[in-house]
């Protein structure tokens, strides 16, 4: 199993024309799992802003080459822009639920600690806990860049109704990744008030190694993700 995750930024009307076209036709025929998800502005929570013109989709394959043929044949206009990021995934590990499943189905493999590391988390938010996560969160965002290894990060929102968000960071190794994850901090007191307070009525935890990367995103150095 391999792991793909494209970002975009496109003009506000063609990024919208992209959005219709995955959810209308799916872009991933072929996928093991897809999502087409909105880009959302960390920095601005506890009042998370949507980024009209960022376009994200992840998607788990069988092999790279359904990575490659789903590129050339449905990300031409996302490859073109001038700001572009595409990652090929080795799935690592994971744990919990997204829409009822977990997405790894319970696929593990070794870490590669030369390689870059990608989080990814998901979360359902019960409505009630909404406002206590998002204020929570706000310190663990602010605390992102400062952290060893950390190379860049982004949310989304998955869906609206049932308030699904979540985050993706890089990281140069595994061991900078699990080192702000688990180790004391920001993170781990926000992780304890949500299981204390029961905000989540799921999530998904996964990690990644980044196997290959192309394109180019703001002041990530995307050659440094590149394999040697």
């Amino acid at each position: 199993m391999v792991g793909s995750l494209d970002l975009a930024r496109l003009p506000l009307g063609p990024a919208q024309r992209e959005v219709l076209r995955a959810s209308r036709r799916g872009f991933a025929a072929g996928s093991l799992f897809a999502r087409q998800l909105l880009a959302i502005r960390l920095q601005s929570v506890p009042f998370p802003l949507p980024q009209m013109t960022t376009v994200i989709y992840l998607a788990l394959w069988e092999d790279e080459a359904s990575i490659a043929r789903f590129r050339e044949s449905s990300l031409r206009p996302w490859l073109a822009s001038g700001q572009h990021l595409s990652l090929t995934l080795a799935p690592l590990q994971s744990f919990g639920s997204w829409r009822g499943e977990d997405p790894l189905g319970g696929y593990r493999s070794e870490s590669d600690p030369t390689r870059p590391t990608l989080l990814l988390t998901h979360s359902a938010t019960r409505a009630r806990s909404a406002p206590a996560f998002l204020i929570a969160d706000r310190p663990v965002v602010r605390s992102l860049p400062k952290a060893p290894g950390h190379l860049w990060a982004g949310g989304f929102l998955d869906r609206v109704r049932s308030l699904d968000t979540g985050t993706l960071s890089l990281w140069s190794s595994t061991e900078d990744a699990l080192g702000f994850a688990y180790s004391d901090g920001e993170h781990q007191r926000a992780v304890k008030a949500q299981r204390e307070g029961r905000w989540f009525g799921e999530s998904w935890f996964a990690r990644f190694n980044v196997t290959d990367a192309d394109g180019r995103w703001g002041d990530l150095d995307v050659q440094s993700l590149k394999p040697s």
